[in-house]
């Protein structure tokens, strides 16, 4: 199979890991908030799905080295939905209990998605197929282009169909698309070869910059998370319990977002300064959740995303960058995904405690939206004061 094949199924790879990744998360949270009201529940079950396979890592590292493969992925992905299909099947959804459990495979299927993909693109431009700002591009494109046929599809599904079919159905779906992916014709692999990295981590983080910029990178990168983790926590709330708007209405809004971020990935050449870039999104998100208008909301979503992918591309980049090997370019996908997922995850738990009645109530989930954009700037200043240059998006 020649490279650029390769590259090309990758990228379809991510783009509909992506797609049948945010069709199931949003599909679960909806339901969820649904029947209790709150997606608190959600959130732990998605913290603790996060944490446990980091720390299950980190141990067998010590034990052995591993490394994060394409081949690995497939397999786990395909068990973890065969698990989502039989659960549904046995209409374990019809019990909160149920859908803990489901939140429970999916934030697993997340980590270990994350993470390897990451790693993957990174090896690409080890490999010298691509360039480091090709390779952002190109990943995020994928995955925004994924997150909003996710989205959108989702959401209409939510509207037509019950909740058993709807989970039945992208279950047996990415289970198909997995299927596939064993045909030797079409097998996508990793471009390089799978050896053994003897490096002691250590040693690793030697081998790159300064430890503090890449911690707030990643930690901005988290925040990002942490942002998307309250959208999916928190406009949901808005839309369906103080708008009264229906769940096609926040599949649009979702899916916008992701447009936006797709098409902010397909301009070549762009330069935005990172400062105007964090005041769009809070300024966006005001719009969003205090427009009494379903379509100003959803035309936020869309500069929301558009702003946020740009950040995104940005610091990938520099992540990238700083991978000399493909042991350290799986040490900082990890990381990166760990925060990424803890913060989204813990979004949910986090901010939907504040919007119950025993606190300050559903209205609270407004200001509580722009809150995490406020959070996400002061990240982003403390990234551009410790590199001590105005980092811009190009």
């Amino acid at each position: 199979m020649n490279k650029k094949l390769t590259v090309t199924l990758f990228y379809i790879m991510v783009t509909l890991f992506a797609a049948s990744d945010m069709a199931m998360v949003i599909a679960m949270v909806w339901y969820t908030l649904s029947m209790t009201k709150s997606t608190f529940l959600v959130g732990i079950i998605l913290c603790i799905s996060t944490v446990i396979p980091f720390i299950l890592e980190k141990w067998l590292n010590k034990k052995h080295s591993t490394q994060l493969s394409i081949n690995r992925l497939i397999v786990i992905r395909l068990i973890a939905f065969t698990t989502i299909l039989v659960f549904t099947l046995m209409h374990l959804t019809n019990f909160v209990i149920g859908f803990l459990m489901i939140a429970f495979v999916v934030g697993m299927i997340d980590y270990f998605t994350i993470s390897t993909l990451e790693a993957q693109n990174t090896k690409l431009v080890l490999a010298g197929v691509l360039d480091s700002h090709k390779s952002a591009r190109f990943i995020e494109t994928a995955i925004q282009l994924g997150a909003f046929g996710g989205d959108f599809l989702g959401g209409v599904a939510i509207d037509s169909f019950s909740v058993t079919t709807t989970l039945t159905t992208i279950s047996a779906m990415a289970i198909m698309f997995l299927g596939l992916l064993f045909i030797p014709q079409i097998r996508t692999t990793t471009l390089l070869p799978q050896q053994e990295q003897k490096e002691s981590e250590e040693a690793i983080k030697h081998s790159y910059g300064s430890a503090k910029e890449i911690f707030l990178v990643i930690l901005a990168l988290g925040m990002i998370g942490f942002h998307i983790g309250a959208f999916n926590s928190l406009v949901p709330i808005i839309f369906q319990k103080l708008n009264t708007w229906s769940a096609t209405s926040l599949g649009i809004a979702s899916g916008l977002a992701g447009v936006g971020a797709f098409i902010g990935a397909m301009i070549p050449g762009l330069s935005i300064n990172l400062l105007w870039l964090v005041t769009g999104v809070t300024v966006m998100d005001i719009a969003l959740v205090y427009s009494p208008s379903a379509l100003l909301a959803c035309s936020a979503a869309f500069l929301i995303g558009f702003c946020l992918n740009q950040l995104r591309i940005s610091f990938r980049k520099y992540l990238i960058e700083q991978s000399h090997n493909p042991r350290v370019a799986d040490l900082l996908a990890t990381r990166s995904s760990f925060y990424y997922l803890l913060l989204s995850g813990s979004a949910p738990m986090i901010l939907t405690l504040f919007t119950t009645d025993a606190l300050f109530g559903l209205e609270a989930s407004r200001p509580l939206m722009i809150l995490t954009s406020l959070v996400l700037g002061l990240v982003v200043i403390a990234r551009l004061v410790m590199s001590r240059k105005t980092y811009r998006f190009n």
